[in-house]
């Protein structure tokens, strides 16, 4: 006969049981990378029928700052309009909104590839304007993107780029540090910079750790960058946006792990931030990639280093290649700007690209990134529902 301690015991356990797994499943550590949130990487393509807005589901996609998303559409019937949504800014950590621009210019990639453009047309035509501080959170008119090729199908050139959208992801896990990058990479796209001496490695990898600490100690910057963290299902499915812990590249039962324990305070998340950089991504990194533009703090410079980004890291998710953007020291540079102090990172990355023969003597630097092969796939990250970010005419 069972004893009445027994029973008990095991109510108990089953208890703890059923606790653990509703606990699983709220914070979905289970389900990595998967859900609601995420069945837009599966909609790239779209849909025959949709008219102007089937290119959105491509333009939707594209990286962004924090995965910020900071992009609204008005779809017409022969051309979609563009705007930029100046509050889905990083405050602090992006003073001049050069970021949020940079993130439009990855839509803006991903949209001429599903607008039907070829690879030799350029961006639409963007009014250059230099950036300035703290603008309002308004929507700002960037652009419009005329519709080719039926307004749906992509240019024959581009067909590749365009099945491979879903494949690009930021990886933020390790990377195979002694498995080089392929020459014919590296030498096929001129507007980037590449480092793979060691000792330039090295160096870079030491400015990248610094700048974090630095960005970590600015109270403000923690704070406003902190803000786009997600955790929890619950979370991730009511935002679609930030920094998820599935993104975050650890193993599966680490992620799962992760989700399960109560959401960090700024100060542990941040150590955790610097953790990650130093013995992960820093640590592992066989090279660093740079962009160089003649000026960082303009409308039409940002842009175009975002759609350069963008071109670059969905050929290296072609490739196989992993990338993540590393640009905490041009963060500092912009923070310093702005509060009036002087910085000494653009004169230390300049010299280790130098150091390697590379990089524009006078040139700014605009872009800083990690590539490599990874251990495991990167997971994807949250979207905003397509009706999410469509304007609509009339709209005030």
């Amino acid at each position: 006969m069972v004893s009445r301690r027994t029973m008990i015991a095991g109510g108990a356990g089953a208890a703890v049981l059923a606790a653990l797994g509703y606990r699983a499943w709220d914070r979905g550590a289970l389900s990595i990378g998967k859900g609601p949130a995420y069945e837009a990487w599966s909609e790239g393509q779209g849909h025959p029928g949709e008219g102007p807005t089937r290119p959105l589901h491509a333009a939707i996609l594209a990286a962004s700052a924090h995965n910020t998303q900071p992009w609204l559409f008005e779809p017409h019937e022969d051309s979609i309009t563009v705007y930029a949504d100046l509050s889905r800014n990083l405050g602090a950590a992006d003073p001049f909104r050069r970021e949020l621009y940079v993130s439009l210019g990855c839509a803006l990639y991903n949209l001429g590839i599903a607008a039907g453009h070829s690879p030799e047309v350029p961006l639409p035509d963007i009014e250059d304007k230099p950036l300035t501080p703290n603008p309002p959170p308004r929507m700002t008119r960037i652009c419009e993107q005329l519709l080719l090729s039926g307004q749906s199908r992509a240019h024959e050139d581009r067909r590749q780029e365009m099945a491979a959208l879903a494949k690009r992801h930021t990886h933020r896990g390790a990377y195979l540090k002694d498995r080089p990058i392929p020459a014919s990479f590296l030498k096929s796209y001129g507007f980037a910079y590449f480092v793979t001496d060691p000792g330039a490695v090295k160096a870079m990898g030491d400015v990248i750790v610094d700048a974090t600490v630095r960005f970590i100690a600015d109270r403000e910057m923690s704070r406003d960058s902190g803000r786009w963290m997600r955790t929890g299902r619950r979370e991730i499915e009511a935002h679609r946006d930030g920094v998820a812990v599935d993104a975050a590249g650890l193993s599966p039962a680490v992620t799962a792990m992760a989700k399960m324990l109560p959401d960090q305070d700024q100060i542990t998340a941040d150590k955790y931030w610097l953790d990650a950089t130093d013995k992960v991504q820093v640590a592992t990194a066989p090279a660093y990639g740079v962009f160089f533009m003649p000026d960082r703090l303009t409308t039409d410079s940002a842009i175009a280093t975002g759609a350069n980004w963008q071109m670059l890291h969905i050929a290296a998710a072609m490739a196989g290649l992993a990338m993540q953007p590393m640009n905490a020291p041009i963060e500092i540079m912009d923070r310093d700007f702005v509060q009036g102090r002087r910085n000494s990172y653009a004169k230390e990355i300049g010299e280790i690209a130098a150091a390697q023969g590379t990089g524009e003597d006078g040139d700014d630097i605009a872009f800083l990134f990690r590539l490599g092969y990874a251990e495991q796939d990167a997971k994807p990250s949250p979207r905003r529902r397509l009706q999410d970010v469509i304007r609509q005419r009339g709209f005030a």
